[in-house]
């Protein structure tokens, strides 16, 4: 832990501690990598989140899906390579002694993760919530039309519970 708060990268250049420099740089490359790899990990569980979320739904799953997964990727990795830029930029200075701004992004990213991946949750209880509606449809049906649709519903809430069952035996 000497060399975590030693100074600036240009410090430790000037002053020919190349064993420092090499603790300073390894230390700042292992946490961008472990950043860049929890970057992956986060856009991988809302993936998977959203596949649970289609099955369940009964919503086809699509090549749109993976392609829209793979673009995020790219976005988030240029995000943090910008970050990446301003943090080696830092390393010069006295006071910067982590890459405070790419882990800053990364922990932005993985709210964000988190944040669909609970809305993906929120969206595969609510075929539950539509019961009620549908038995006040029911209890309201007064002419052919508002019965057949009633029982189209029904239809469809039987249906999404059926697919949910298959899914969730899986």
């Amino acid at each position: 832990m000497r060399y975590l708060n030693i100074g600036s990268m240009f410090e430790l250049i000037q002053n020919g501690d190349f064993q420092g420099l090499g603790s300073y740089v390894v230390i700042r490359v292992s946490i961008t990598m472990v950043c860049w790899l929890f970057m992956v990990c986060a856009t991988m569980f809302d993936f998977w989140s959203g596949i649970s979320t289609a099955r369940a739904t009964g919503e086809k799953l699509m090549s749109h899906g993976f392609r829209r997964t793979l673009a995020k990727i790219s976005d988030y990795w240029r995000v943090l390579l910008f970050a990446l830029m301003f943090d080696i930029l830092g390393a010069f200075l006295s006071f910067y002694y982590l890459p405070f701004l790419t882990m800053l992004c990364t922990l932005a990213i993985i709210i964000i993760e988190a944040r669909s991946v609970v809305e993906n949750s929120a969206r595969r209880k609510m075929n539950a919530a539509k019961i009620p509606e549908v038995l006040k449809e029911i209890k309201e049906a007064t002419t052919d039309d508002d019965a057949e649709r009633a029982l189209a519903s029904v239809g469809k809430l039987i249906a999404l519970a059926e697919k949910q069952n298959r899914y969730n035996k899986e």
